[in-house]
Protein backbone atom coordinates (compact mmCIF):
# COMPACT_ATOMS: atom_id res chain seq x y z
CA UNK A 1 0.00 0.00 0.00
CA UNK A 2 0.83 3.34 -1.19
CA UNK A 3 1.19 6.34 1.22
CA UNK A 4 2.43 10.19 -0.09
CA UNK A 5 2.96 12.66 2.72
CA UNK A 6 2.75 15.58 1.69
CA UNK A 7 4.50 18.40 3.77
CA UNK A 8 6.84 15.30 4.90
CA UNK A 9 9.21 17.46 7.09
CA UNK A 10 11.69 14.93 9.28
CA UNK A 11 8.97 11.86 8.39
CA UNK A 12 7.03 11.73 11.85
CA UNK A 13 3.93 11.18 9.89
CA UNK A 14 5.62 8.94 7.89
CA UNK A 15 7.64 6.79 9.86
CA UNK A 16 4.56 5.30 11.79
CA UNK A 17 3.44 4.65 8.05
CA UNK A 18 6.80 2.94 6.70
CA UNK A 19 6.44 0.18 10.10
CA UNK A 20 3.25 -0.40 9.11
CA UNK A 21 4.78 -1.85 5.44
CA UNK A 22 2.96 1.09 3.72
CA UNK A 23 5.46 2.25 0.69
CA UNK A 24 6.36 5.99 1.31
CA UNK A 25 6.90 9.17 -0.82
CA UNK A 26 6.96 12.39 0.88
CA UNK A 27 6.59 16.29 -0.25
CA UNK A 28 8.77 18.90 1.18
CA UNK A 29 10.14 21.93 0.54
CA UNK A 30 12.96 21.36 3.02
CA UNK A 31 16.12 20.09 0.41
CA UNK A 32 16.66 17.96 3.85
CA UNK A 33 14.08 15.72 3.91
CA UNK A 34 15.28 13.58 1.29
CA UNK A 35 18.08 12.63 3.68
CA UNK A 36 16.39 12.07 6.31
CA UNK A 37 14.25 9.85 4.78
CA UNK A 38 16.85 7.93 2.95
CA UNK A 39 18.77 7.72 6.42
CA UNK A 40 16.32 6.37 8.82
CA UNK A 41 14.74 3.93 5.96
CA UNK A 42 11.47 6.18 5.41
CA UNK A 43 11.06 5.95 1.95
CA UNK A 44 11.80 8.75 -1.05
CA UNK A 45 10.95 12.48 -0.85
CA UNK A 46 10.03 14.77 -4.04
CA UNK A 47 11.19 18.31 -3.12
CA UNK A 48 8.85 21.13 -4.16
CA UNK A 49 7.39 24.11 -2.82
CA UNK A 50 3.19 23.01 -2.93
CA UNK A 51 2.61 26.89 -3.10
CA UNK A 52 3.99 27.32 -6.42
CA UNK A 53 2.61 24.17 -8.27
CA UNK A 54 -0.90 22.44 -8.64
CA UNK A 55 -0.80 18.55 -7.36
CA UNK A 56 -1.49 17.56 -10.64
CA UNK A 57 2.03 18.52 -11.79
CA UNK A 58 3.28 16.48 -9.22
CA UNK A 59 1.92 13.42 -9.02
CA UNK A 60 3.49 11.91 -11.96
CA UNK A 61 6.52 11.93 -10.47
CA UNK A 62 5.14 9.64 -7.69
CA UNK A 63 4.59 7.06 -10.42
CA UNK A 64 0.94 6.03 -9.03
CA UNK A 65 -2.01 7.23 -7.50
CA UNK A 66 -1.42 6.97 -3.36
CA UNK A 67 -3.97 5.19 -1.87
CA UNK A 68 -3.37 6.97 1.35
CA UNK A 69 -3.35 10.43 1.81
CA UNK A 70 -1.39 12.34 5.01
CA UNK A 71 0.08 15.62 6.01
CA UNK A 72 0.64 18.39 7.76
CA UNK A 73 0.19 21.50 6.52
CA UNK A 74 1.98 24.33 8.09
CA UNK A 75 0.53 25.78 12.21
CA UNK A 76 2.28 29.23 11.65
CA UNK A 77 -1.69 30.53 10.03
CA UNK A 78 -3.09 30.36 13.45
CA UNK A 79 -0.86 30.68 16.25
CA UNK A 80 -1.39 34.01 18.71
CA UNK A 81 1.98 35.30 17.24
CA UNK A 82 0.77 36.08 13.60
CA UNK A 83 -2.79 37.77 14.66
CA UNK A 84 -0.37 40.00 16.59
CA UNK A 85 1.25 40.69 13.81
CA UNK A 86 -2.10 40.42 11.57
CA UNK A 87 -0.96 37.36 9.54
CA UNK A 88 -3.80 35.44 11.23
CA UNK A 89 -5.42 32.88 8.45
CA UNK A 90 -5.91 33.52 5.38
CA UNK A 91 -3.42 36.58 5.85
CA UNK A 92 -1.05 34.07 6.22
CA UNK A 93 1.25 33.35 3.13
CA UNK A 94 1.04 29.49 4.16
CA UNK A 95 -2.67 29.42 4.76
CA UNK A 96 -2.74 27.90 1.22
CA UNK A 97 -1.33 25.39 2.32
CA UNK A 98 -4.57 23.48 4.11
CA UNK A 99 -6.25 24.54 1.11
CA UNK A 100 -3.43 22.72 -0.65
CA UNK A 101 -4.37 19.66 1.09
CA UNK A 102 -8.16 19.59 0.79
CA UNK A 103 -7.96 20.21 -2.89
CA UNK A 104 -5.55 17.24 -2.98
CA UNK A 105 -7.99 15.07 -1.73
CA UNK A 106 -10.56 15.98 -4.74
CA UNK A 107 -7.93 15.61 -7.42
CA UNK A 108 -5.73 12.38 -6.03
CA UNK A 109 -8.69 10.52 -4.82
CA UNK A 110 -7.30 8.46 -2.09
CA UNK A 111 -8.76 5.94 -0.21
CA UNK A 112 -7.95 7.65 2.89
CA UNK A 113 -6.77 10.46 4.13
CA UNK A 114 -5.27 12.05 7.48
CA UNK A 115 -4.58 15.60 8.08
CA UNK A 116 -2.74 16.73 11.37
CA UNK A 117 -2.70 20.27 12.46
CA UNK A 118 -3.75 22.76 15.68
CA UNK A 119 -7.00 23.07 17.11
CA UNK A 120 -7.47 26.11 15.66
CA UNK A 121 -7.80 24.66 12.08
CA UNK A 122 -11.30 22.48 13.09
CA UNK A 123 -13.35 26.10 12.91
CA UNK A 124 -11.56 28.06 10.07
CA UNK A 125 -14.25 29.11 7.84
CA UNK A 126 -12.00 27.91 4.83
CA UNK A 127 -11.59 24.29 6.34
CA UNK A 128 -14.99 23.91 7.11
CA UNK A 129 -15.98 24.50 3.82
CA UNK A 130 -13.69 22.24 1.84
CA UNK A 131 -14.24 19.54 4.57
CA UNK A 132 -18.27 19.75 3.93
CA UNK A 133 -17.42 19.29 0.44
CA UNK A 134 -15.51 16.61 0.73
CA UNK A 135 -17.97 14.19 2.90
CA UNK A 136 -20.14 13.93 -0.27
CA UNK A 137 -17.48 11.14 -1.00
CA UNK A 138 -15.83 10.58 2.35
CA UNK A 139 -17.23 9.41 5.52
CA UNK A 140 -15.46 12.07 7.39
CA UNK A 141 -14.35 12.19 11.25
CA UNK A 142 -12.10 14.78 13.50
CA UNK A 143 -10.97 14.13 16.64
CA UNK A 144 -8.46 15.88 19.09
CA UNK A 145 -5.39 13.93 20.37
CA UNK A 146 -3.31 14.25 23.49
CA UNK A 147 -0.14 12.12 22.43
CA UNK A 148 0.45 11.09 25.74
CA UNK A 149 -2.61 9.00 25.93
CA UNK A 150 -1.19 6.71 23.25
CA UNK A 151 1.91 6.52 25.17
CA UNK A 152 4.15 8.86 23.93
CA UNK A 153 6.38 11.23 26.20
CA UNK A 154 4.60 14.47 25.55
CA UNK A 155 1.54 15.84 26.09
CA UNK A 156 0.86 17.65 23.08
CA UNK A 157 -2.75 18.12 21.61
CA UNK A 158 -3.32 18.06 17.90
CA UNK A 159 -6.11 18.09 15.34
CA UNK A 160 -6.46 15.38 12.86
CA UNK A 161 -9.35 14.65 10.57
CA UNK A 162 -9.53 11.23 9.03
CA UNK A 163 -11.69 10.40 5.41
CA UNK A 164 -12.70 7.19 4.22
CA UNK A 165 -13.90 6.78 0.70
CA UNK A 166 -17.61 6.15 0.40
CA UNK A 167 -17.85 2.39 -1.10
CA UNK A 168 -19.97 0.70 1.02
CA UNK A 169 -22.32 1.48 3.79
CA UNK A 170 -19.75 0.97 6.98
CA UNK A 171 -18.31 4.55 8.27
CA UNK A 172 -14.87 3.51 8.33
CA UNK A 173 -13.87 6.80 9.67
CA UNK A 174 -16.11 5.60 13.01
CA UNK A 175 -14.49 2.53 12.64
CA UNK A 176 -11.03 4.25 12.49
CA UNK A 177 -11.86 6.09 16.30
CA UNK A 178 -13.07 3.13 17.47
CA UNK A 179 -9.78 1.19 16.96
CA UNK A 180 -8.09 4.74 18.72
CA UNK A 181 -9.96 4.23 21.83
CA UNK A 182 -8.95 1.00 22.11
CA UNK A 183 -5.62 1.71 22.27
CA UNK A 184 -5.93 4.75 23.73
CA UNK A 185 -7.50 2.80 26.50
CA UNK A 186 -4.12 0.09 26.83
CA UNK A 187 -1.75 2.61 26.74
CA UNK A 188 0.55 3.99 29.17
CA UNK A 189 1.88 7.73 29.06
CA UNK A 190 5.45 8.03 29.33
CA UNK A 191 7.49 10.69 31.67
CA UNK A 192 9.66 13.13 30.40
CA UNK A 193 12.52 11.55 32.88
CA UNK A 194 12.02 7.84 31.70
CA UNK A 195 12.26 9.28 28.39
CA UNK A 196 15.39 11.42 29.02
CA UNK A 197 17.09 8.67 31.55
CA UNK A 198 19.63 7.24 28.84
CA UNK A 199 20.51 10.90 27.53
CA UNK A 200 20.64 13.59 30.03
CA UNK A 201 24.26 12.60 31.59
CA UNK A 202 26.25 12.32 28.65
CA UNK A 203 28.33 14.50 27.21
CA UNK A 204 28.05 16.77 24.39
CA UNK A 205 27.92 14.58 20.93
CA UNK A 206 28.34 11.19 22.72
CA UNK A 207 25.24 10.15 20.75
CA UNK A 208 23.43 11.16 17.23
CA UNK A 209 21.98 14.47 17.55
CA UNK A 210 23.02 14.85 21.64
CA UNK A 211 23.89 18.28 20.46
CA UNK A 212 22.72 22.04 22.41
CA UNK A 213 23.10 25.44 22.08
CA UNK A 214 25.46 27.61 24.55
CA UNK A 215 23.07 30.15 26.03
CA UNK A 216 25.54 32.61 28.54
CA UNK A 217 21.97 34.01 29.45
CA UNK A 218 20.30 30.55 30.45
CA UNK A 219 20.29 31.40 34.19
CA UNK A 220 18.46 34.94 33.87
CA UNK A 221 15.17 33.09 33.43
CA UNK A 222 14.63 31.24 36.35
CA UNK A 223 11.22 33.54 36.80
CA UNK A 224 9.95 32.00 33.50
CA UNK A 225 11.03 28.39 34.04
CA UNK A 226 8.95 28.69 37.41
CA UNK A 227 5.92 29.73 35.37
CA UNK A 228 6.28 27.25 33.13
CA UNK A 229 5.16 30.05 30.43
CA UNK A 230 5.29 28.38 27.01
CA UNK A 231 8.75 26.78 26.08
CA UNK A 232 10.00 28.24 29.23
CA UNK A 233 9.94 24.98 30.72
CA UNK A 234 12.11 23.19 33.33
CA UNK A 235 10.25 19.73 32.44
CA UNK A 236 8.65 17.29 35.54
CA UNK A 237 10.32 14.19 35.29
CA UNK A 238 7.21 12.87 36.88
CA UNK A 239 5.18 13.90 34.12
CA UNK A 240 5.07 13.68 29.82
CA UNK A 241 6.84 17.03 28.32
CA UNK A 242 4.27 19.92 27.42
CA UNK A 243 4.32 21.31 23.74
CA UNK A 244 7.39 23.10 23.32
CA UNK A 245 8.70 25.40 20.31
CA UNK A 246 12.09 25.40 19.03
CA UNK A 247 14.89 25.41 21.49
CA UNK A 248 16.76 27.59 20.04
CA UNK A 249 14.18 30.49 20.59
CA UNK A 250 12.74 29.37 24.15
CA UNK A 251 14.65 27.26 26.94
CA UNK A 252 13.40 24.02 27.47
CA UNK A 253 15.62 22.74 30.08
CA UNK A 254 15.73 18.75 31.17
CA UNK A 255 14.08 17.91 34.89
CA UNK A 256 17.81 17.82 36.49
CA UNK A 257 19.59 20.71 34.64
CA UNK A 258 21.52 22.55 37.53
CA UNK A 259 19.75 21.08 40.38
CA UNK A 260 22.53 19.34 41.71
CA UNK A 261 22.34 15.93 40.32
CA UNK A 262 25.32 16.03 38.28
CA UNK A 263 23.67 17.74 35.03
CA UNK A 264 24.75 21.35 33.93
CA UNK A 265 22.58 24.21 33.49
CA UNK A 266 21.45 23.81 29.75
CA UNK A 267 18.60 23.38 27.38
CA UNK A 268 17.38 19.92 26.23
CA UNK A 269 19.68 18.41 23.61
CA UNK A 270 18.26 18.04 19.64
CA UNK A 271 18.58 13.98 21.13
CA UNK A 272 16.06 14.64 23.76
CA UNK A 273 13.46 16.58 22.15
CA UNK A 274 13.66 13.84 19.25
CA UNK A 275 13.23 11.41 22.63
CA UNK A 276 10.50 13.37 23.89
CA UNK A 277 8.07 13.54 20.92
CA UNK A 278 8.85 9.69 20.62
CA UNK A 279 11.23 9.30 17.74
CA UNK A 280 13.38 6.06 18.18
CA UNK A 281 16.80 6.11 19.29
CA UNK A 282 17.91 5.06 16.31
CA UNK A 283 16.35 8.00 14.31
CA UNK A 284 19.10 10.86 13.21
CA UNK A 285 19.44 13.73 11.51
CA UNK A 286 22.31 13.66 8.80
CA UNK A 287 25.20 14.95 9.69
CA UNK A 288 25.91 18.83 9.21
CA UNK A 289 22.23 19.81 9.18
CA UNK A 290 22.00 22.92 11.59
CA UNK A 291 21.22 22.92 14.98
CA UNK A 292 18.40 25.63 14.47
CA UNK A 293 16.82 23.86 11.47
CA UNK A 294 17.10 20.35 13.41
CA UNK A 295 15.08 21.82 16.57
CA UNK A 296 12.55 23.52 14.50
CA UNK A 297 11.56 20.22 12.45
CA UNK A 298 11.12 18.33 15.71
CA UNK A 299 8.98 21.54 16.53
CA UNK A 300 6.90 20.69 13.75
CA UNK A 301 6.60 17.13 13.78
CA UNK A 302 4.02 14.75 14.44
CA UNK A 303 4.50 12.24 17.47
CA UNK A 304 5.62 9.27 15.49
CA UNK A 305 4.01 7.31 18.53
CA UNK A 306 0.68 8.09 17.71
CA UNK A 307 1.25 8.06 14.00
CA UNK A 308 2.25 4.73 13.91
CA UNK A 309 -0.60 3.63 16.00
CA UNK A 310 -2.93 5.55 13.25
CA UNK A 311 -0.80 3.54 10.56
CA UNK A 312 -1.90 0.14 12.11
CA UNK A 313 -5.52 1.03 11.94
CA UNK A 314 -6.13 1.73 8.80
CA UNK A 315 -3.78 -0.87 7.72
CA UNK A 316 -6.22 -2.92 9.43
CA UNK A 317 -9.36 -1.54 8.00
CA UNK A 318 -8.12 -1.30 4.42
CA UNK A 319 -7.03 -4.85 4.56
CA UNK A 320 -10.31 -6.05 5.42
CA UNK A 321 -11.69 -4.54 2.59
CA UNK A 322 -9.28 -6.27 0.25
Amino acid sequence: MRVVDLYAGMGGISWGFSQEGFHVTGLDINPLSPNIFELNGIGEVIVTDLRAYQIQSIVPQVREEPLVLVGGPSCRPWSNVNRRRHLFGPAHPDYVLMIKFLNAVTVLRPEVFLLENVLPVASDSGFRKKITSLKRHYWVEEIRVRYSEYGAPTSRVRFFAVGFRRGKRVNHARSFLRKLDEERRRSQPRTAGDALADYVRLGYGEVPDHHWPNFRTIDRYEDKYRSNRYGWYRLDPEKPAPSFGNVMKTYTLPPWAGNGHGVPLRVISVREAMALMGFDRTFRFPEGASMKTRYQMVADAVSPVFSRIAARAIREILEEEM
